[in-house]
This record gives structure tokens, sequence and C-alpha cells, in this order.
């Protein structure tokens, strides 16, 4: 299960940063048949099964909002990193005396 669940929040991490919210519908719904074999192949019983599932799903939604946060991150780093250099490009050039 715990395969399963590293598996889904890279998934979902990937997701995050590549791919608008509504994509995680059809990522839910590749990801629950999965995580029922899953279940059923581990233990076969109902409540595990429903476990397993339930933390396939919640990774996969936690990860997107990890993925979403390295993005936006990485978006005010360079956007800092834009700001800094044109800062630095407004300066006039001062040219030596002679």
């Amino acid at each position: 299960m715990m395969i399963l669940v590293l598996i889904t929040f890279l998934g979902g991490a990937v997701l995050g940063q590549r791919c608008k919210v509504l994509m995680l519908l059809p990522a839910i719904a590749c990801v629950l048949p999965v995580a029922i074999g899953v279940g059923v192949a581990q233990s076969g019983n109902l409540w595990p099964t429903l476990m397993t599932v339930v933390a396939a799903i919640a990774s996969l939604q936690i990860g997107y909002l990890a993925g979403m946060g390295v993005r936006y991150a990485l978006a005010v780093a360079r956007l800092r990193g834009l700001r800094r250099s044109s800062l630095a490009g407004s300066h006039p050039v001062r040219r030596p005396a002679h």
C-alpha cells in the first residue's frame, strides 16, 4: 500500500505542476481500479480495500497540492530573479574620467 501511496503522490505532484485541477478527475478514475486491485490482492476484505482506495486518492490530491506549491515557488523565484536583473540594468553606466 505504501508504494501505491508514494506513486500516486508523485503522480499528483506532476499533475500539479503541469495541469489544471480538473485533470484530477480522470487521474482518480485511473487510480481507482488500481487501488481496488491492490487492496483486494493484499487482504481481500472490504475495509482494508476501502482504506487503500481512500489513501491512494488522498495521496493523489495531496501530491497535486504539493506540485502546485512547487510551481508557485518556482514562479515567485523566477519573478524575483527577473526583477533583480531588470533593476541591475536600469542604472546608468559610469564612464571613467580622463
